[in-house]
């Protein structure tokens, strides 16, 4: 199957799940199934057309709708603009913001005697804002993260479109022992999530809701209870909110069990009600 919207994939994510429980019950047999990202074509193709595939190019138009005031003489290469005081960081066209990016952008702004940055990126590392909390205690720099808007892609665009920071997720392990057996479960413990992808005219009607009760903006969430960076995503345990039933726990109950005592990572998939996912890691200690 193939299809551009994210809530449609999602939805038909939940539907497969679906048969694969039933046929479960019944004893029958199922496959697994992935879902792939086959790339961002439409940045590719403005890339191109609209920005002779210039990195600088594409720095400016993003500031301009940022309405950050560009740096002539920056301190840092990794520093392109100023707004309300705070550094800004456009991050390339064609890329992730990683860690170690993050990590160098921080200490740029540190040395040039900076506060807080802001960094805009189409896509981020998975963890990164869970590791750029870490940075600031190290470095005494407020790191924003923002999702560049896709509008800014329209043609003939003059007013600039909200740009959000990006989701963010926490979670726990649960340890429990039964018959001198240590099981592990998962307990989401805060979730904010990005308005993105939501319509400008349903934004503030959102905003504080989003803040108060993040929880209720979560349509799925799984768990992969020994998770390998590089390997694909294993759907030990899932739940998702149906039409009829829109309860949605927020503590795993699979109790799974390691073979070996150790240390596992565990990773942890959200999907928002309006179809964008927020993954983090968590360490597990057994």
């Amino acid at each position: 199957m193939a299809d551009l919207g994210r809530f449609a994939i999602h939805t038909s994510r939940k539907r497969l799940i679906d048969v694969q429980r039933k046929l479960n019950d019944q004893h029958q047999p199922y496959r697994s199934f992935d879902v792939y990202n086959l790339g961002r074509y439409e940045r590719q193709w403005w890339q191109k057309e609209a920005l002779q595939g210039a990195d600088s190019e594409h720095r400016r138009v993003v500031l301009e709708f940022f309405r950050a005031e560009p740096l002539v003489n920056p301190p840092s290469p990794l520093l392109h603009g100023r707004k309300a005081g705070a550094y800004v960081h456009v991050d390339r066209i064609d890329s992730i913001l990683t860690r170690e990016e993050a990590r160098a952008v921080a200490l740029a702004v540190q040395q040039a005697g900076g506060k807080e940055v802001q960094c805009l990126a189409w896509d981020f590392e998975m963890d990164l804002r869970m590791y750029c909390d870490q940075l600031e205690q190290e470095l005494g720099v407020r790191i924003k993260l923002y999702t560049i808007p896709r509008e800014i892609m329209e043609r003939n665009r003059k007013d600039p479109p909200p740009f959000f920071e990006v989701a963010t997720l926490t979670a726990e392990p649960v340890y429990r022992t039964n018959e001198n057996k240590r099981t592990v479960d998962i307990k989401l413990t805060s979730f904010i999530p990005s308005l993105a992808e939501v319509p400008e005219k349903e934004l503030k009607a959102l905003q504080e809701r989003a803040l108060q009760s993040g929880f209720d903006f979560i349509d799925f969430w799984a768990v992969d209870f020994d998770y390998h960076p590089q390997q694909p995503f294993n759907h030990h345990w899932q739940a998702y909110r149906t039409r009829r039933n829109r309860a949605l726990p927020t503590v795993s109950d699979l109790h799974y069990t390691y073979a070996q005592p150790g240390k596992y990572t565990a990773c942890i998939k959200v999907i928002d009600v309006f179809g964008a996912d927020t993954s983090i890691t968590v360490e597990v200690n057994t």
